[in-house]
């Protein structure tokens, strides 16, 4: 049994604790928040402990899922590495690449396993979209998009995101998702040529809009777009091909449709949420894969390095807009 810990007792905490719940391989046993309330209400649906303090928590799990906001992750991951404790953290990896090197480095140098929480992998659309590129379906990737546009003030963000320092920005914390999404479709990313504005006055240091032509080394193009100003919203994938274009409006269906045929097909997936039990499916399979990685004692689906890649990409979007020229990783 794989004695699990829990950092952080918000939101995602509390997706990540319904799906550990799932797992008869797994048992929860403590949850850490320094909001100990929260840290408390999400321990008794577990029957586990409850602390204020994550540290508190090395010598009593064998795995720990970090849930916390960005700027906490390197700290955190390196104290559990160091412990040897494996770990699966949420995305971003951290605020630097300096801080991911670091959190890599520590688990390669105590032998445990550490997984980026990238969980766009495992949405059935995207699965979908992967499968047909594999399959020769749509030919040789010519483009790939991942979009983010929704109608969200920055003001009704969590206090931490609308800082910075201590989230990287707005388009990092969320946008990351595509950039991923993106380079699991299409290939690596090898030029970025980015665009990022500030446009809520009472927020200047806050990225609204953020978007990025990426050039990928297999000679296709990628698009990555975000923003908080969009009243249409727009959450999409897509990836045009030299024989057909699939694309997921992420309403359960992926559209295909082939170069000289008028019609498209639309291709039902199952749901993100059981409906029954209310756990969202995508993330009980990325918490399956990273226990099951532990069990057999082979490198995650998403490893540190994925989650490192694309920090570096969104970093350099960012700078790429600051110099007003494209860069090449």
């Amino acid at each position: 049994m794989l004695r699990v810990g829990l950092v952080g007792a918000g939101n995602i905490g509390r997706e990540h604790l319904a799906c550990l719940l799932q797992l008869d391989e797994v048992r929860v046993v403590a949850v850490a928040d320094p909001v100990l309330d929260l840290a408390r209400d999400l321990a008794n649906r577990a029957g586990a402990t409850a602390y204020a303090d994550y540290r508190d928590l090395v010598g009593l799990v064998d795995a720990v899922w970090i849930c916390t906001p960005t700027f906490l992750h390197a700290e955190q991951t390196i104290t559990f590495a160091e412990a040897g404790v494996h770990v699966f953290c949420e995305k971003p990896i951290a605020l630097d690449l300096a801080g991911a090197d670091r959190m890599i480095a520590a688990a390669r140098s105590a032998g445990v396993q550490l997984m980026i929480g990238h969980v766009i992998r495992y949405y059935p659309e995207t699965v979908l979209l992967k499968r047909l590129i594999e399959e020769g379906e749509l030919g040789e990737p010519v483009f790939a998009f991942g979009r983010r546009l929704m109608a969200s003030a920055v003001e009704k963000h969590a206090g931490w995101r609308r800082d910075v320092r201590l989230s990287g920005g707005l388009a990092m914390d969320s946008a990351i998702h595509e950039v991923d999404t993106v380079r699991w479709l299409a290939g690596e990313v090898a030029t970025v040529y980015g665009r990022v504005v500030h446009a809520d006055p009472s927020y200047p240091e806050v990225d609204t809009d953020f978007r990025a032509l990426l050039g990928l080394r297999g000679g296709a193009t990628g698009a990555v777009e975000f923003s908080i100003h969009m009243p249409f919203r727009d959450w999409s994938w897509g990836v045009v091909g030299t024989r057909a274009t699939a694309v997921s409006p992420r309403r359960g269906e992926v559209r295909v449709a082939r170069l000289g045929e008028r019609e498209e097909r639309v291709i039902g997936v199952d749901p993100i949420v059981d409906p029954a039990s209310r756990v969202n499916q995508m993330m009980l399979a990325e918490n399956r894969a990273f226990v099951e990685s532990i069990r057999q004692g082979v490198p995650p689906p998403i490893p540190g390095e994925e989650g490192r890649r694309n920090l570096e990409v969104i970093l350099a979007i960012y700078e790429s807009s600051r110099e007003g020229r494209p860069l090449t990783l």
